[in-house]
């Protein structure tokens, strides 16, 4: 029997420690809407969530209920019928008192079909509150290439951890997009965005960064068009900028050429995301640009900023 969607879905999320602000970006950038208490998303939206950092799991909802006798009914009453399934229970929060084994037996006996707990083609997931119950079809699930993306070959002590790296892509790109990194040392950025069927292109004024982001692409089997070039120089237009800007001892007594950066940028595309140590605003500000959110990123004694910004024409 074939299952009715009713255009719902619901998305798990991680969310560490002071990174909230950060992690509900990314999910109503993604998803369009934010996560509750729970870091749980309700959304319209299907979204395939190995392109997020902090998207966990995507489910179809069929059922949202309040009681486990109410859920076995409605299932009972469309017939719902799978081979070799599963069903998995996520409790929010894990400390709720549920028996999960139990719960997942029962809803597992309403299922028409034959289970398979190692190795299912198709798994149920049945989500729990204080006050609610879901119940879905798993569609998609995060593989964690950020966790591979950080054990590249080529890497530098200032290189951008790659699970940042994709949370910058995806709060100014969509597949399909053209990306810009003008500065993209290693090429964390550049990875991330061609991963996700994003049109990448990497500029670097450092030929050696230019060399280690091409072998880390080519590690992973990516494709991206990566050159020589100066950020202050570059030309072009893109559906979108995500880039870590350079930073140093000089920058920091000099900061002329951030502001040579950032000015040639502005008309490149009309959208983008940087990230730095330092605070940008009153510089993005006086060169036309219109700040849309400013996202913390604590690291021990740091805090990267990111800035997501659109140009003013």
């Amino acid at each position: 029997m074939r299952l009715k969607s009713i255009s719902k879905y619901l998305y798990l999320t991680a969310t560490p420690h002071g990174l909230t602000e950060l992690v509900s970006a990314e999910c109503v950038a993604l998803t369009g809407s934010a996560p509750n208490k729970d870091g749980i998303v309700l959304s319209d939206r299907c979204v395939d969530v190995r392109r997020g950092a902090y998207l966990k799991s995507c489910s179809e909802i069929l059922f949202e209920t309040t009681r486990l006798t109410e859920l076995c009914s409605n299932i009972r009453s469309i017939g719902l019928h799978a081979d070799e399934f599963r069903v998995s229970v996520v409790k929010k929060p894990r400390n709720l008192k549920v028996n999960s084994m139990t719960l997942a037996r029962d809803v597992g006996k309403v299922i028409d079909g034959s289970a398979n707990l190692c190795q299912p083609r198709t798994t149920f997931l049945t989500v729990v509150t204080t006050d609610k119950m879901w119940f879905g079809r798993l569609l998609s699930e995060s593989d964690n290439v950020w966790l591979a993306h950080n054990r590249r070959p080529h890497v530098t002590s200032s290189s951008l951890p790659a699970r940042l790296a994709r949370v910058l892509v995806n709060l100014v790109a969509c597949p399909g997009d053209r990306l810009l990194d003008p500065c993209c040392g290693t090429g964390t950025i550049v990875m991330s965005a061609a991963h996700s069927g994003i049109q990448a292109v990497g500029y670097d004024v450092n030929p050696r960064m230019v060399g280690a982001t091409t072998k880390n692409l080519q590690h992973f089997g990516l494709s991206a068009n990566v050159a020589l070039g100066d950020a202050r120089k570059i030309d072009g237009q893109y559906n979108a900028i995500a880039t870590d800007l350079p930073y140093g001892i000089n920058l920091v007594k000099d900061s002329s050429q951030e502001i040579e950066i950032l000015s040639n940028l502005r008309t490149c595309a009309p959208k983008a995301a940087f990230i730095d140590l330092r605070d940008l605003s009153s510089t993005l500000i006086d060169l036309g640009y219109q700040i849309e959110a400013v996202l913390p990123v604590p690291k021990l004694s740091i805090v990267r900023r990111i800035f997501i910004t659109s140009a003013i024409a």
